[in-house]
């Protein structure tokens, strides 16, 4: 167990009960001994609302991973049983990204044919497969399976074919791989997902691409004809715009009302919050920015509507986003602040209606050993927003993987359960201090989550001090601190400074202890010092 050095102890904050209105009045509050006094900006929220009508449903949250990385055998029961099992029994895993077309199926006919130079994302066989059972199997976790699109269509439609030219699998190929997967991972295989990101990489109109994905499905009827396997698609690129699933929605719904849900098992969207494409920088102010977020709500709001058009009969999906596209943004990426963005991200998400998230990660790489793209080693290489790196190649030799900022965030969303959101009446006006969540759980306990997002770090950072205007009957509860004790405020890569409820993550996965709760006192308002979230839980 992990002690810290008494300096470097989180300090409660000092708590004093004021008047409080709505918005943004300030009050200061008695400094505790040795504590220079810090401002604080007060908030009044309503918690009798009505549900919102969106859901907390099992199964929100979980990773996308590069096919690359599943061709290398980098997904076991070694390396990533421990550190899916913290998380919860019911996330999904996203076998896919850019090296979906990057890699050789090697099953049936094609088990002994030697890849073509093309396929640099590496061999997919049967031990790769063997090994995805037996980390299923122990994490209770099930799959998405992306396959190859560039080489199966019209070549005339590529953007641009010397790019990372594809090795040229065949339907049969692929057909192949995906009867070997039903018949290893059976029920939990969820879908097959047809390319990444087709509007990036073709010129393929929506009405095109949903032909295609009916084409795969058929092809897989037709050698499973039992297994009534359903797609994944169209995977659009991080446009905030929703013109791609919008027109996809459009040409399903050509095709009859009971289309769509006859093919698809989710419509799929990415999201990416910045960019670290080209000579592109993402910054951590622009990161918790309310412009971020309430871009990244527009978006949300969008899939929510096609889902709309869709008559909610085929679940809206993220399957794949994180802080910076391009591997992440060193310095913000894999910052502390990314802990409390995660948390955020998946919140709105969810709130938004949107019923999955998947984070884009690595599955096995030591920290900071970051490969270019014209590497040998490439797809393979670390990324900045991974939620899990080895500090050296001898702890990775051991599965000895620390939990990056971003772990830590989908660790405290963990601690969330099932349930409908309640509109907290939070104003825009407040973003740039203060998010807030609220669930009514389905026992009919109340959980709010609240997020300061400023940097501690800043001399202008205040307290957040909320005063909750609870429903008759919820008298009292408890609440769990996600904190950093590291200086370096939301910029800090002091990943050993992160704890939730006092608790942190081991290399070897597991939480050192159970995260801690303090009782939630009864006559004053919430504080929330600048960098933390304060995850309650307010009993009936």
């Amino acid at each position: 167990m992990r002690t810290r050095p008494k300096s470097a102890r989180i300090a409660k904050p000092a708590v004093l009960a004021v008047a409080l209105v709505a918005g943004s009045g300030v009050a200061l509050a008695e400094p505790a001994t040795g504590e220079t006094a810090r401002a604080e900006t007060a908030f009044t929220l309503d918690a009798h609302g009505s549900p919102a009508g969106a859901e907390l449903t099992p199964g929100m949250q979980g990773f996308s991973v590069e096919s690359a990385d599943f061709a290398h055998g980098y997904l076991t029961k070694e390396l990533l049983a421990e550190r899916l099992k913290t998380l919860g029994p019911n996330g999904v895993l996203r076998l896919g990204g850019y090296s979906m077309d990057l890699v050789w199926p090697a099953f049936g006919p094609y088990a002994d044919a030697s890849a073509p130079a093309q396929a640099i994302g590496g061999n997919v066989d049967q031990e790769d497969l063997d090994g995805l059972k037996k980390l299923l199997d122990a994490t209770g976790w099930k799959v998405t399976l992306g396959v190859p699109l560039k080489s199966l269509i019209d070549q005339a439609k590529l953007k641009n074919p010397a790019k990372d030219p594809a090795p040229q699998v065949t339907m049969d190929q692929v057909i192949e791989e995906v009867k070997a997967v039903r018949a290893t991972l059976g029920n939990d295989l969820l879908s097959v997902e047809v390319g990444n990101e087709y509007d990036n990489v073709t010129t393929l109109t929506p009405a095109e691409m949903w032909n295609t994905v009916k084409r795969y499905q058929a092809a897989i009827d037709d050698a499973l004809p039992h297994a009534h396997l359903k797609m994944t698609g169209p995977s659009a690129n991080t446009a905030l715009t929703n013109s791609v699933i919008d027109g996809f929605a459009d040409a399903a719904l050509a095709d009859g009302s009971n289309a769509p849900k006859r093919t698809l098992a989710e419509m799929a969207s990415h999201l990416y919050a910045g960019s670290h494409c080209g000579t592109s920088t993402a910054t951590m102010a622009q990161l918790m920015s309310p412009d971020t977020y309430i871009k990244a709500r527009t978006k949300l709001q969008g899939i929510r509507a096609v889902g709309d058009k869709l008559r909610h009969t085929v679940p809206m999906t993220l399957n794949e986003s994180n802080s910076a596209s391009c591997s992440g943004q060193p310095g913000v990426s894999d910052a502390y602040g990314s802990s409390l963005w995660a948390l955020d991200h998946l919140l709105e998400t969810a709130q938004n209606g949107v019923s999955r998230l998947l984070f884009h990660t690595n599955t096995a790489a030591v920290c900071g050993d970051f490969k270019p793209r014209d590497s040998v080693d490439y797809p393979i290489s670390y990324r900045y927003y991974g939620a899990f790196c080895a500090t050296d190649q001898s702890q990775l030799d051991e599965h000895q993987l620390s939990a990056a900022p971003l772990y830590y965030g989908l660790w405290a969303f963990r601690q969330l359960p099932e349930g409908h959101f309640v509109d907290l009446g939070l104003p825009d006006e407040a973003l740039g201090k203060l998010r807030a969540y609220g669930i009514r759980g389905q026992d009919g306990d109340l959980h709010v989550v609240l997020i300061n997002v400023q940097d501690p770090a800043a001399a202008d950072a205040t307290d957040d001090t909320v005063n909750l205007n609870l429903p008759h009957g919820f008298p009292g509860g408890r609440q769990t601190t996600l904190a950093s004790s590291a200086a370096g405020g939301l910029s800090s890569l002091d990943t050993a400074a992160i704890t939730l409820g006092g608790a942190s993550v081991t290399p070897a996965g597991t939480s050192d202890r159970a995260p801690r709760s303090t009782r939630l006192p009864s006559d004053a308002p919430i504080t929330v010092a600048p960098g933390t979230a304060q995850i309650i839980t307010i009993t009936r």
